[in-house]
């Protein structure tokens, strides 16, 4: 088992890592405002609205959730360019699918929910559970267990991995 302050110095580093991402700018400046806002999130996150701290609530792995981030940039960018495509050639066909996750813990769920939105070309419209009804730029199907791989991509399966 990690200990608690191996534990917060990893999630911090990939809150830092997030932070630099988002900022699109590797500097020593935006790493430590990074750095500052990641402590200040914890610190108030754990008094002030978690009965109990991050290392008892979430389980998470470091490296898998750093390779989840990785992959969530990526098909950011990936995603990105094919709607534009999509759009500029006009081939275009949206739908609305219902899927449903493997995933039982509601954090993940979440965040899954989020890493379809945030990917172009798709946006969850309602988190029931385990259910997502995802409104889909490219839908090439209503099937849900059709569906549901190409519209969770990776994401799912990263997650179990990093949320043990």
């Amino acid at each position: 088992m990690v200990s608690k302050i191996a534990w917060y110095g990893r999630f911090m580093a990939l809150m830092v890592a997030v932070w630099v991402v988002f900022s699109e700018n590797f500097s020593l400046q935006t790493i430590l405002i990074g750095a500052v806002a990641s402590v200040v999130a914890l610190v108030l996150t754990n008094r002030l609205i978690l009965k109990s701290d991050y290392a008892a609530l979430y389980h998470v792995r470091f490296v898998p959730a750093l390779w989840y981030a990785v992959r969530l940039v990526v098909a950011i960018y990936v995603a990105g360019f094919q709607a534009l495509a999509r759009m500029l050639s006009g081939k275009i066909n949206v739908g609305i699918v219902d899927i449903t996750t493997e995933l039982e813990d509601p954090f993940a769920v979440s965040l899954l929910a989020n890493s379809i939105t945030l990917t172009p070309g798709t946006v969850t419209l309602v988190q029931s559970g385990s259910s997502l009804r995802v409104i889909w730029l490219d839908c090439t199907t209503n099937d849900p267990e059709i569906a549901g791989p190409i519209v969770k991509g990776p994401f799912e399966r990263l997650l179990q991995a990093a949320l043990r």
